[in-house]
């Protein structure tokens, strides 16, 4: 076997027959990608199969010594926080002679970012431009960590100002508030006539499936065009975050927030921000190397979208 340490997803489970199957697909990107044997299980494993201890031991079984365990999870709520360490201490008892390496969500990374970008354009074709009587909802499962409730409203704030909307709502499936069905209903009550609907989700699953009975719904209801976006699934960008994460936990490497610092990376729609002293500010005093950037970035000033804030030098 490759000296390479292992891959274990562990993901939440799911009744949508097509979870497992998208899961396998991704499975076998990884697997080509990282070059080591890559394997997945689900925390609710009465749903479906294997739980995370059988698993590992499937991996040892076929020679693994090292295994990094990652929650496959897009946002780090109850699950990741507690469930997942519960199921890598049970693997660390039941294979004391593997070495784990832990690592984190998936989260906030860039590359979901611009596949959530790819999902949206490719979904918003209109004659208006954004914010003409179009909304972007943003839609995740919910929970009651307003830690992972909040990142996705910070998810959504993101995704708004790199696709030009100036209109933008995150609901949920559950849990927590707002759900997607009252966020529709109120979009169309304030006058919207379109929403581009985005899942922060990886995996199809039932919760999804709660948000797209919701959506006709309100559609049959009110009227609104409602177009769906998609989620991410066993895409090649979800394999790169992944691959991410697995050569983080291999170097220890701890970071601060900054998965998504405009300017330490290229993100998509900020790429000419990269490298920047991070004085460039959003206010009226601009560090004077970031005037250029941000007149370029600045979104065209129009009666639906507002007029872009103004800039003057000094530091």
């Amino acid at each position: 076997m490759d000296h390479r340490p292992a891959l274990l997803l562990i993901a939440h489970g799911t009744r949508n027959p097509r979870g497992p199957v998208e899961m396998d697909e991704l499975v076998g990107l990884l697997g080509r990608r990282l070059d080591t044997p890559v394997a997945s299980a689900w925390l609710e494993h009465d749903l479906i199969e294997p739980d995370p201890v059988t698993a590992a031991g499937r991996l040892v079984a076929d020679g693994a010594r090292a295994i990094v365990t990652l929650p496959f999870l897009v946002l780090g709520a109850g699950h990741a926080k507690t469930d997942v360490p519960g199921s890598v201490a049970a693997i660390h008892d039941s294979h004391p002679g593997v070495a784990l390496r832990h690592g984190r969500v998936l989260g906030l990374h860039p590359s979901l970012f611009a596949l959530a970008r790819e999902r949206v354009a490719s979904a918003r074709p209109w004659p208006e431009p954004p914010g003409g009587g179009e909304a972007l909802l943003v839609t995740g499962a919910g929970s009651s960590d307003p830690d992972a409730n909040g990142d996705l409203a910070k998810a959504t704030r993101f995704l708004a100002e790199t696709t030009g909307h100036r209109w933008a709502e995150n609901a949920y499936a559950g849990v927590t508030w707002p759900t997607a069905d009252v966020a529709l209903h109120r979009i169309a009550a304030a006058g919207g006539r379109r929403v581009v609907r985005f899942s922060w989700s990886l995996l199809a699953g039932v919760l999804e499936e709660r948000v797209d009975r919701w959506a006709a719904e309100a559609a049959k209801r009110t009227g609104i065009e409602i177009v769906d976006a998609g989620r991410f699934g066993p895409a090649r960008e979800v394999a790169e975050a992944v691959a991410d994460r697995y050569r983080e936990a291999l170097a220890g490497e701890a970071r601060m927030n900054c998965d998504l610092c405009q300017f330490r990376l290229p993100l998509p729609g900020r790429e000419r921000r990269a490298g920047l002293a991070s004085a460039g500010g959003t206010g009226e005093r601009v560090h004077p190397a970031a005037m250029p950037i941000r007149r370029a970035d600045a979104p065209p000033a129009s009666p639906a979208m507002g007029r872009a804030p103004s800039v003057e030098p000094g530091s």
